[in-house]
């Protein structure tokens, strides 16, 4: 009986020597994935990609790549930051960084955005141990950003949403053509005669139009729009090319001649 219960146990500890076996060829790829984003370099760079990637999206709505890319990227940081020493103020501040930077987009003026670049800057130096608490050697890869990473990524983001910012003040300050001064130049047709004021056709809309010499224009004519005053537009109409020399000989031959007397 004693003999038979050791040979059962051997056949349980093998059994579970086998499936421990088994599972470590499994869990590697995950144990990899896991040590790889809780490096604080990773998890941060992952962070700041994850929160662009959805501003992208969220700005321009329909691309879906940034959206994709910035969520996987956002919960691999999350989950990397969960087995780091985390300083989770650190990370609200990068996060109100962005907001701050994408709300200056909508605000005249660039508060917002130093404002969002001072927050982007103190969570980078809180996010993880601060440089100017003394760590041992080994705590310094698994606490610590690498200062040239964060100064990098920093003055990136910054110079990202400082031109983009730029360039959108830039296109709010530039006249747009906007309104009926956009009608001048475009082709109609005449609806109701001018003579010389009518109705026509334009854009797919009916206008008051006068002709701009004041001569009449027949209904199904086209005309085109020279300028607008107030809700009237003042139109001519568009040129006829002249028929060609041949054309003209060929109707002039095709006309009836009248009977010579004898």
């Amino acid at each position: 009986m004693a003999g038979t219960c050791k040979t059962f146990a051997a056949a349980g500890l093998i059994m579970l020597a086998g499936s421990r076996a088994g599972l470590q060829t499994e869990i590697p790829i995950l144990d990899n994935l896991l040590a790889f984003v809780a490096n604080p370099n990773v998890a941060y760079v992952l962070l700041v990609i994850g929160l662009l990637g959805i501003v992208a999206e969220i700005v321009t709505p329909g691309t879906v790549l940034p959206g994709i890319v910035g969520t996987i990227a956002l919960i691999l940081a999350l989950i990397g930051l969960g087995q780091l020493p985390t300083n989770w103020a650190g990370v609200a501040l990068i996060v109100a960084s962005i907001v701050m930077f994408v709300a200056d987009f909508k605000v005249a003026g660039f508060g917002l955005s130093i404002g969002g670049l001072i927050a982007f800057i103190l969570g980078t130096l809180l996010i993880f141990t601060p440089f100017w608490i003394t760590v041992s050697e080994a705590e310094v890869e698994s606490e610590r950003l690498s200062p040239l990473l964060a100064a990098g990524v920093t003055v990136g983001v910054g110079a990202f949403f400082f031109l983009g910012l730029s360039a959108a003040i830039k296109a709010q300050k530039a006249p747009i053509a906007v309104g009926r001064e956009t009608m001048i130049g475009r082709i109609g047709t005449v609806r109701q005669p001018l003579n010389p004021q009518g109705i026509v056709h334009l854009g797919g809309e009916e206008w008051s139009a006068v002709s701009v010499d004041d001569h009449e224009i027949p209904a199904g004519t086209d005309i085109r729009v020279v300028a607008v005053d107030g809700l009237v537009l003042r139109v001519e109409p568009v040129a006829q090319q002249a028929a060609p020399p041949d054309a003209a000989v060929a109707d002039d031959q095709q006309l009836p001649q009248a009977p010579t007397k004898l």
